[in-house]
Parts: C-alpha cells; sequence; structure tokens
C-alpha cells in the first residue's frame, strides 16, 4: 500500500487530544499572520530536507521535542520539523490509541507493521508496544495484497486509502476511527528499511537513517502543470464516435489517449528498467471506484524529470480525481507522490485529421480539408524532382485536435495506419487552373513512394500527381470499428532544382554608427550600397535590369526572445516599386516609424543609394533589424517582393534572392538603437537657482516667488515635459511647516510664499524633476533652490567709539543716532555712518543714515514693499548691555554710576524687521563718566 499516506493518516491518529475553540473577528489579522509564517517556515524546511537528501545526509538520530521534531544528521547537522504554533495537534480517533507520558505538546514518531495474519499494527512506544488499527465497527483492519507480510512489508500494495468528506481515514472499503489532521507534518520510522519517511505539506521525503541501505527514490514531487491548482490538472482523452441522435450516452468509446505527468525525482539517475509504476491511491471526492493504469514503457527520464503515461479506468470525463504515482525499486523499496488532479475529457472522431508534412517543419498547423472530390487551390501542393522519387509516408501525418492544439498521433499511442494511391482512372479535380487525372499513366504509387514512370519521364515536368490518402486510425475496443477517413494531395513533378544557400549581409552606414539619438524630425543614416550589392553577387540582383522606377521602402523585422520568432518593428509596410527614384529627404516618413530606403539609380550606377530611415520620435533598443522581403504595393491591398525574398521558419527574411547562385540572402543592420537621452539644465541666466521675488513696475509692491519653474530650464528632447513637484518630506522642519499652514505653494510649476516668513529659515527648497509627469519611475533627479529675502545686509556699519559724560547718572539719556554724525571716520572729515545703507535687490535705499540731519531715512514705499504684515515692524533699536536700555530709540542708563569713574561699552542692534526676516547689525558705544581728555 501507499506508505505515505497511511504514515501520515497514523501519525494524525495518534497526537494528543486538543479541545477545538473558535477566535473573535479581532484576531483575524493575528490568525493571518500566523498562516503566513507557517507557511514561511514549511518552506524552509522542505529547503532543508531537499539539501539534506542532495548532500547524502544519514540520521544519526530522532528526538519527539514539544511542538515538533528534531533530526541530527552524522554531520552534527540538524534540522527542526514544528507542528506549528503552540504545537497543533491532531484529534484521537474513537478507538485512540494512548501514547507514552511526556510533557505536553510532544510529538509521537510512530512505528508500524504488518502482522502475521497480515493485520495492521502500530507502535507510539519507539516498537515497545503495538497495538492493532481498528475500523469504525471496532474490528481489525487488514492488509491487500499478495505478500502483505511482517516481513516484506513494501510487498503491501493495492490498498486505496484517503480521506473521506467527514475528515475520517479509510482504508479499502473500511472507515476507521482516526480522523486526519493535513496541517500536521508527520514522521514515521520504517524498521525494515532503516528509513525516516517525512510528510510535510502533502511531499514525501525518505531520509536514510545511519547505515541503511535503502535504494529507492527519496523524492518524487508532482510538477505542476499551472500556478493555479484548480487548473493544474493532468488530461487523458477518450476518442468517441457520435451518436447520431446526438445523445452524449450512446456516444462510442474506439481509442483513448493516455494522460502523461513529469516529477522531480531524488536520485536524479536510476535504472527504469529496475523500477515499476503504479497509481495506487486513485479516487475522486465523492466514490471510490476508478483507477489508472501505468503505459507500459512510457517512462522517461531526464536531467532528474521522471515522465510517466497514464491510461484511465471507470473514470467519468469532466470530473477531477486525485491520484499518486508509485515507485517500486528492485521489487523492495516503495516511495509516493504527492497527490495530482486527473482528468478524462472527450475527444470525438471529426477531431481527428490528415496534415502536411514540409521540411523544417515538425507538421503544418494547416489540417488537410480536401476529400477525393474536392480541392482547395490554397493548399500548398508538394513538388519532387522527376527523375527521382517522392516518399508520401514522410509527407502526410495524421493529428488529432484538442483544445484546438495540434497533437500528432504519434505522440499518443493511437495505432495508425496511412496508405496511398493514385486517384481513380475515371476521376478528374480542377486543381490550380489544371485538370489533374491518371489516364495518361505517367505516374505511379508503391508502398507509398510517388515516382514518374521511366518512359517520357521530362513530359511529367510540371504536372500534378492526383494522391488519395487513406488514414485508419486502429480501435482499441473490441467489436467497435475503426475509424477511417479519405483525403486527396497534390505533388508536382518539377526540374530539379539549384541546392539553395543561405546567407546574411550586414547592411552599415558610411560613416558613424547606427546607435542614434532620439529626434523631433525625421533621421536618414547613409549605408554603404556598394558593399551591399557587392555582398548579395551583383548590381543585376537587385537593380532590376536598370530600371530607375524600381525603388523600394522596405520595413524592418527584430528577432522578439519572448516568442521566438521574427516580428515587424516598422509601423507601416513600406512602398514597394515607387513610382521615382526620389531623394531620400523628399520622403515623408511617419512619426515613430523605421524603413530601408533603396534608390535605384537606374543606368548610373553611382546614383543608387541605401539609407535607414527613422522617423521623428522613433524609439528602439538596441537590436539586430531584418530587412523585410516584401512592402505593400501603392493603391492596393496586397503586397509585393522586392528581391523575390521569402521568409523562413520562425518568420526570419530573407529580403534578397540570387537566382544566378540560388542563394537567400537576409540584410541585417547590428546594433541599430534610438535612443531618447531625457535631460534637463538650468538655462545661463538662472545658474544661481536663487529664488529672489518679484516687484511690481512702479516698486511699490513685492511678492516673495519664482519664475514659472517650465521657464528656466532646457529640456532634450524638444518635445519632451518635464514636470516638477515640490514635496513636503524632503524639506526642512521649518519649510514643511509652512506648506501645512498653507503659506507656501507650489501652483503652475511656481513657488509663492505668503508673508510673514523668515527666508533665513527657508534658506532652501528641493524640486523634483520627472520626465513627463510626477511618477515614481519617471524621476529624473532632485534640484536645489535657494531662497533669498529681498533685502541685503546692512552696509556701511561702524562703532561710535567713545562717549564722554562727566555727569552720568542713572536716567541719563544718550542720543546716539544723533550723536553718530560728530564720530569722524578715517578721513576726519565725515561721520563714521556717512554710508550706512540696508539697500534691496532692485539698488533702493531701503534705510538710509541721513548725516546732515542726525537720523534714519525710510525708502518712502517701504511698508507697501516690505511690511504688509502686522508682525513686520520695520526699524528698531534693541541693548542687552547691562545697565542699559532703549527709550523712544535713545540709550538710557538705568544705574547709578556716581562717584566712581564708570566705563561701560555698550552694544546696540539696529534691526529692521520686515516680512520675509529681520535685517540688523550690531555697533558699540563706550560710555564713560569722566570728562573729555
Amino acid at each position: 500500500m501507499n506508505k505515505k499516506f497511511l504514515s501520515a493518516i497514523l501519525f494524525g491518529a495518534l497526537m494528543v487530544s486538543s479541545t477545538g475553540t473558535f477566535v473573535s473577528c479581532k484576531d483575524y489579522d493575528d490568525d493571518i499572520d500566523n498562516i503566513n509564517k507557517e507557511l514561511t517556515d514549511i518552506k524552509a524546511t522542505i529547503a532543508s530536507l531537499d539539501a539534506a537528501i542532495e548532500a547524502g545526509k544519514s540520521i544519526s538520530s530522532y528526538t519527539a521535542v514539544a511542538n515538533g521534531y528534531e533530526l541530527t544528521f552524522t554531520d552534527g547537522s540538524k534540522i527542526i520539523i514544528s507542528n506549528g504554533k503552540d504545537g497543533a495537534q491532531g484529534e484521537q480517533g474513537l478507538q485512540g490509541i494512548q501514547g507514552p507520558a511526556g510533557p505536553a505538546g510532544s510529538s509521537i514518531v510512530p512505528k508500524f507493521k504488518v502482522d502475521a495474519d497480515s493485520y495492521w499494527m502500530v507502535s507510539v512506544d519507539e516498537g515497545g508496544t503495538y497495538e492493532y488499527v481498528l475500523n469504525e465497527a471496532g474490528e481489525k483492519i487488514k492488509a491487500t495484497g499478495a505478500n502483505a507480510s511482517a516481513d516484506d512489508i513494501a510487498d503491501a500494495v493495492g490498498n486505496l486509502i484517503y480521506v473521506d468528506e467527514d475528515g475520517y481515514i479509510n482504508i479499502g472499503d473500511y472507515k476507521t476511527s482516526f480522523k486526519y489532521n493535513a496541517t500536521i507534518p508527520s514522521m514515521i520510522y520504517n524498521e525494515k528499511d532503516q528509513t525516516m519517511k517525512v510528510t510535510i505539506d502533502g511531499r514525501e521525503y525518505t531520509l536514510l537513517m545511519e547505515g541503511s541501505a535503502f535504494n529507492g527514490l527519496q523524492t518524487i514531487v508532482y510538477r505542476k502543470q499551472a500556478k493555479d491548482d484548480m487548473s493544474d490538472i493532468v488530461y487523458a482523452y477518450l476518442l468517441k464516435y457520435k451518436d447520431k441522435d446526438g445523445s452524449r450516452d450512446k456516444d462510442v468509446l474506439f481509442a483513448s489517449v493516455p494522460a502523461k505527468a513529469e516529477f522531480k525525482v531524488y536520485p536524479e539517475t536510476f535504472s527504469l528498467s529496475d523500477a515499476e509504476f503504479y497509481f495506487s491511491d486513485t479516487y475522486k471526492t465523492r466514490a471510490a471506484v476508478p483507477a489508472l493504469s501505468y503505459v507500459e514503457k512510457s517512462a522517461s527520464l531526464e536531467n532528474g524529470i521522471l515522465s510517466v503515461s497514464m491510461r484511465p479506468q471507470n473514470m467519468v470525463s469532466g470530473t477531477n480525481y486525485k491520484t499518486s504515482l508509485d515507485v517500486k525499486m528492485y521489487n523492495q523499496y516503495v516511495s509516493a507522490s504527492d497527490y495530482f488532479n486527473v482528468q478524462v475529457a472527450n475527444v470525438y472522431s471529426e477531431d481527428i485529421h490528415a496534415y502536411r508534412i514540409f521540411p523544417g517543419q515538425e507538421i503544418d498547423p494547416r489540417k488537410i480539408t480536401s476529400t477525393v472530390k474536392t480541392a482547395n487551390t490554397w493548399e500548398v501542393a508538394d513538388k519532387f524532382n522527376y527523375t527521382e522519387q517522392f516518399n508520401l509516408n514522410d509527407s502526410v501525418n495524421a493529428a488529432v485536435v484538442i483544445n484546438q492544439k495540434v497533437m500528432p498521433l504519434a505522440e499518443t499511442n493511437i495505432e495508425y495506419t496511412q496508405s496511398f494511391k493514385l486517384i481513380d482512372q475515371d476521376m478528374e479535380i480542377t486543381f490550380d487552373g489544371q485538370t489533374i487525372n491518371t489516364r495518361q499513366g505517367i505516374f505511379e504509387v508503391k508502398d507509398g513512394i510517388l515516382a514518374v514512370k521511366e518512359a517520357y519521364q521530362s513530359s511529367a515536368i510540371n504536372e500534378y500527381a492526383g494522391v488519395e490518402v487513406t488514414t485508419t486510425v486502429k480501435s482499441q475496443v473490441e467489436g467497435v470499428d475503426d475509424y477511417v477517413f479519405k483525403n486527396t494531395i497534390f505533388v508536382k513533378a518539377v526540374r530539379p532544382e539549384k541546392e539553395i544557400n543561405y546567407g546574411t549581409v550586414d547592411l552599415i552606414p558610411n560613416e558613424g554608427t547606427l546607435a542614434l539619438d532620439y529626434a523631433t524630425k525625421t533621421q536618414i543614416v547613409s549605408l554603404n550600397v556598394r558593399k551591399f550589392e557587392s555582398e548579395v553577387g551583383g548590381r543585376d540582383v537587385v537593380a532590376g535590369d536598370n530600371y530607375s522606377w524600381k525603388n523600394y521602402l522596405l520595413p524592418l523585422y527584430a528577432y522578439n526572445e519572448e516568442t521566438k520568432a521574427y516580428e515587424q518593428v516598422s509601423k507601416t509596410n513600406g512602398v514597394a516599386e515607387m513610382a521615382s527614384n526620389i531623394d531620400s529627404d523628399e520622403l515623408t516618413i511617419a512619426d515613430g516609424d523605421i524603413l530601408l530606403y533603396y534608390r535605384n539609380g537606374g543606368t548610373n550606377a553611382d546614383k543608387d543609394s541605401l539609407f535607414l530611415m527613422v522617423g521623428a520620435k522613433a524609439k528602439l533598443p538596441k537590436t539586430t533589424l531584418y530587412v523585410s522581403p516584401e512592402a505593400q504595393v501603392s493603391g492596393q491591398t496586397y503586397k509585393f517582393s522586392a528581391w523575390n525574398g521569402t521568409f523562413g521558419k520562425n518568420k526570419m527574411p530573407y529580403a534578397v534572392w540570387n537566382n544566378y547562385d540560388a542563394k537567400y540572402f537576409a540584410l541585417t543592420l547590428t546594433d541599430v538603437s534610438v535612443t531618447r537621452n531625457f535631460s534637463a539644465t538650468v538655462k545661463e541666466e538662472y545658474k544661481a537657482q536663487t529664488i529672489i521675488g518679484k516687484w511690481s513696475a512702479d516698486k511699490t509692491t513685492y511678492t516673495l516667488e519664482s519664475n514659472v519653474f517650465d521657464d528656466m530650464y532646457t529640456v532634450i528632447p524638444t518635445d519632451a515635459t518635464l514636470a516638477f513637484n515640490l514635496d513636503a518630506e524632503k524639506q526642512n522642519d521649518y519649510v514643511k511647516g509652512l506648506i501645512t499652514a498653507g503659506t507656501l505653494t507650489f501652483e503652475g510649476n511656481t513657488v509663492k510664499f505668503t508673508a510673514p516668513v523668515d527666508a533665513a529659515k527657508v534658506k532652501e527648497l528641493k524640486i523634483d524633476l520627472y520626465d513627463g509627469t510626477v511618477a515614481k519611475d519617471n524621476f529624473y533627479r532632485t534640484d536645489t533652490w535657494k531662497v533669498q529675502s529681498p533685502l541685503k545686509a546692512f552696509a556701511g556699519t561702524a562703532n561710535l567709539g567713545k562717549f564722554y559724560d562727566a555727569t552720568l547718572a542713572k536716567n541719563t539719556v544718550i542720543d546716539f543716532v544723533t550723536y553718530a554724525k560728530t564720530v569722524l571716520g578715517a578721513d576726519k572729515k565725515t561721520s563714521v555712518w556717512n554710508s550706512l545703507v540696508l539697500k534691496d535687490y532692485i539698488d533702493q535705499d531701503v534705510v538710509k543714515y541721513n548725516v546732515k540731519d542726525g537720523k534714519f531715512d525710510l525708502l518712502a514705499a517701504e511698508q507697501s514693499l516690505y511690511r504688509t504684515a502686522t508682525s513686520s515692524t520695520g526699524l528698531t533699536f534693541s541693548t542687552k548691555t547691562e545697565g542699559w536700555t532703549i527709550e523712544n530709540g535713545k540709550l538710557k542708563c538705568t544705574i547709578d554710576p556716581t562717584g566712581t569713574i564708570y566705563e561701560k561699552v555698550v552694544t546696540v542692534t539696529v534691526a529692521y524687521k520686515h516680512d520675509w526676516g529681520t535685517t540688523s547689525f550690531d555697533f558699540t558705544i563706550e560710555v564713560i563718566r569722566n570728562a573729555k581728555p
């Protein structure tokens, strides 16, 4: 029997029982997280088991631990196989077996055997004691099979073991008292083979115990055909005759196509001749009758992939059946795969057709539809050298169409024959404008070989032989007729052709390379026409007898690695035989198109030209281009071959046919690319990248905003769109606050501030640039733009030196602004504040010291320009010097310095607080209570 399945059953049956509980909705997310974690853990465990098996490791010991198992290998490495969160446990059966005492959540490694009378027994105490496995009636369950004995458990095959709808384990026709918990990994020790079988996630892994002589397969993992388990089905097909009255129940079976499945196995190589294959656990969801039989000699093994075919028995069409593959090696060691789905589908006799076979193709995709009495002229006829023979056996095959796919009967294990004869003497068929019959007796067919009779052979040149093909599909069902159908094919006797050869001519530019930059206008690359005409075998091969009107605008192809075929990259089909040999720069090429232009010089070969024409806005990754053999005929719906070229296998273009040398040439352009290199650079006039704001024409108002960013950048290519974004997350904390408050906006690609804002704290903005649209994949770079106050720093500042007052006392006031005009500078002629000024960036004196009057003058429009916010207080004075304060714009002493000589350096701050920050400077005045020397 399938020991894999039983091991999982026994383990689930022997686990200590636990009480099930319900969880509330609030625990749902935690449950999902736990499930994801457990799936990750299972994958890691499977990977560890695979690695251990492939490394040839053996188990030296094993231990049942809390919530799982621990395997120790002979090299000292270990693997923990966990049962999942909190040691999830299986349910005990109705006649459950008491496990050994141990810590809560500890796991059991069962041992099993068949007793002398072939009844199943199980041990949960390392073989100390055994008990019988019972069915729901409390009866012992007997193993089936000719040699089911305790001495050779490997021969106990044929037991059908499965889980029914209620979750109970069934062995054969008996329901046991145990339930199976498929979510828990199981381990089972086979004493005879000295192996430990681990079942996890439905897969079985056979690990060798130290000293084991086991020589079977250690893993057999089914290879899925589809990602979705519901779509992963291995199909077998039943070929039937349809009932004349349309009753499917009365359809008659006459043959079947076996199902075929593949498995990843280890060891990757083994002797197929020493292996037996069978499917012992085949069942469907609600009933257990069907079976699968191995198709003899169908097994193949390549690179560790085992392929086997199976024939269904007692299976209902359209119903899913689960099964697993068992492999017995050397009539002793049995291993089993995980489960996979098998389904039977009906195919009918009318789905079987005759097909043509042409050189270079396994089977032509078009079926032969002509019967004996009719013929379709579109069915391409074969041809043969009239002096030789034509093998009909190799030119026609039979296939069945399944789900729109052509499956040759030779691949289905269905026997069939095909016979050939010339059409009847008195039959006439019109094909390709000729009436075909065999009354002249020029052809003969013998054993599937068509030939022209020796007499008058040359008279058969260009004549068709009509051959009747009779296909007989052998019935596999006794008493049911074979399926027989007939078709007619046509074979033409022709003169011997020269052996066709193939070559390649690479078209190269006269200058530079074929690596082009994206452009918004048509690009023209002149190619070496002399090299081209020479390497295809001569100018006369392509120049068309010097007809100047034989000019061609030809499409281009490229090879697609995904589809494994050549596909047209040109957007249009070109033009065949253009009316005049116009210059390349006079051609109109559609945007995004790319074509080859051959300009015929007529009788003047020096005027022959060859160009690669690249339309505006075309883009092309680096590739090799192939010139098409055909182009559109102007004003027509069909195409014309310019140089009698053709398409080869996978539609490879051969643009030129050299009839003199019987050679096709593929014309290639190597390493062609049209690359759109996007770039955005700040224009020279904005290279300072500083936002300084805008003044009105009359210089009475001001706003702190930028120009439109689009106007400050040069973009390549010229048709590109540059997008901008002010990402709050990339700004400093002060700027983030402005964005949140709405006092900094970025609309219409313009930065704009609303007063009051401290430009010094803004400092700079990070502006993201994008190619086209603001999207992650289009990000180009981040530029830094400085933000500057509209006012410069105070200029012409100076300290006021020493101030003497012998009567200095508390509340003494010093008018330092007036005093400054008397403090002379280095020239001893003018005040040290003679040049004191605060200018803006349009060179206006916003605050200026008036030496004549000994006061500060303000710009007439300074308030409307720079002090629109209530917090913008304008010109102020302050001091932090101890014993002094500012009152009404003057220094005032707040201490009593009398009785001593008092000397104090007082620092005064002159500030102009405006909408965009505060501009200030400090000066000192040394106050001395003493007479001026």
